[in-house]
C-alpha cells in the first residue's frame, strides 16, 4: 500500500511541477562560490519559512527563482536544509507544490526539510494527527522512506544532523514530547562520541518552548561543546543570539525567505538566507539572498574547541 501511496505523490508531484519548470527555464544563475574555499569541509544552504500557498503567483515566481539560482552553487554545496513553514497552511496542494519544486527546480541533493507551525495547522484548533500523517507521508516519500517521525537526524560528512518537530498544534509555543526529548538525548551523546561539530535544527528560537519542554531542552542545549543550534520563525531577522546556561550555546536565526510586500511583491529582504561552512577549526554563517544570488552583509564566526576539531 505505501509504495502505491509513493507512486501517486511522485506522479502528482510531478505534474504539479510543470508551472515551476517552465517558469524557472528563463533564470541563468550566476555561478557563486564559498567565501573561504580554502580547507572547506562542508558547505551547507540553509533556507527557512519558505511558505508555500496556494492562489498566491508572486510567492511561487520569487520561491521559483530562489530555488533555480540555487544552481549557481551546486558545486561547492553538500545539502541543503528548510527550517520549517514550508507551507502557509499545511494544506495537501501546497505541500505537493512544495516538494514539486523540491524535486524539480532545486538542485541540490540531499535536502532536508524540518516542521514548523504552519506545516502542522499553525492553530491549537488544527488536526494535528492529520497533518503529522500528511508530512510524514511526503517525508518518507522524497526525502528518506526509512524517516519514522516528523524529527529525525542524519550523518552529513561525519557530522551529525538532528531535525526537531512540533509534537502538537500549538501556537505560538512549541511542544517537544518526553519521547522527542529521550530521543534527542540519546542523538546527542551518539553525536558527542564522534569528537565532531553537533548541529541541531529547530523552526522555533529556545524562548518558544512551552513549560512542559523548555527546562529539559535549554538544559540539554548547554550541555554539550560545539553544539549549534539553527533556527527559522522570526522572518526579518538575520541575526546570532545565545540560549542561556554555561555554554552560551549560539543559536542562529535564519530569516525568512520569501518576505514580500503586501501584494506580494519582493522587497529588500526578500530571498534572505544563510551559507554554513565547516572549515577544521571554526564554523562560519554567511548571509546568501537567494532571489538576488549574492551575499548580503551578515558573517559569523565560531572557533572550534580543539575537542572537536575536524581532522
Amino acid at each position: 500500500m505505501n509504495t502505491v501511496i509513493n507512486a501517486f505523490r511522485r506522479a502528482a508531484v510531478i505534474l504539479l511541477s510543470v508551472y515551476f519548470v517552465l517558469s524557472s527555464l528563463a533564470v541563468s544563475p550566476a555561478a557563486f562560490s564559498p567565501q573561504n574555499e580554502e580547507d572547506l569541509q562542508m558547505e551547507i544552504a540553509l533556507i527557512s519559512d519558505v511558505h508555500t500557498e496556494t492562489n498566491n503567483l508572486g510567492r511561487f515566481n520569487v520561491i521559483t527563482k530562489c530555488f533555480k539560482n540555487l544552481n549557481g552553487g551546486k558545486e561547492n554545496i553538500d545539502a541543503l536544509i528548510l527550517l520549517g513553514d514550508n507551507t502557509m497552511n499545511g494544506q495537501q496542494l501546497e505541500t505537493m507544490f512544495f516538494y514539486g519544486i523540491m524535486e524539480k527546480v532545486n538542485p541540490i541533493r540531499p535536502y532536508y526539510p524540518i516542521m514548523g507551525n504552519h506545516d502542522v495547522g499553525n492553530s491549537t484548533e488544527a488536526d494535528y494527527a492529520k497533518l503529522r500523517t500528511r508530512q510524514l507521508g511526503f517525508l518518507q516519500t522524497f526525502v528518506d522512506e526509512n524517516i519514522q517521525q516528523l524529527y529525525y537526524s542524519k550523518e552529513l560528512n561525519g557530522c551529525h544532523l538532528i531535525f526537531l518537530a512540533p509534537d502538537a498544534a500549538e501556537s505560538p509555543a512549541r511542544h517537544l514530547s518526553k519521547e522527542q526529548l529521550d530521543w534527542l538525548e540519546a542523538e546527542l551523546n551518539a553525536a558527542a562520541e564522534s569528537g565532531k561539530p553537533i548541529f541541531v535544527f529547530n523552526h522555533y528560537p529556545y524562548y518558544y518552548m512551552d513549560d512542559s519542554c523548555a527546562e529539559r531542552y535549554v538544559s540539554l542545549m548547554n550541555s554539550y561543546d560545539n553544539l549549534f543550534v539553527i533556527v527559522g520563525h522570526m522572518h526579518y531577522y538575520s541575526r546570532v543570539s545565545v540560549i542561556p546556561g554555561e555554554k552560551q550555546t549560539p543559536e542562529i536565526w535564519v530569516p525568512c525567505l520569501s518576505m514580500l510586500d503586501e501584494e506580494s511583491r519582493p522587497i529588500d529582504t526578500t530571498g534572505r538566507g544563510y551559507l554554513m561552512d565547516l572549515y577544521p577549526d571554526r564554523v562560519e554563517f554567511h548571509g546568501f539572498n537567494y532571489y538576488t544570488n549574492e551575499y548580503y552583509d551578515f558573517n559569523a564566526v565560531y572557533p572550534l574547541s580543539a575537542a572537536a576539531e575536524t581532522p
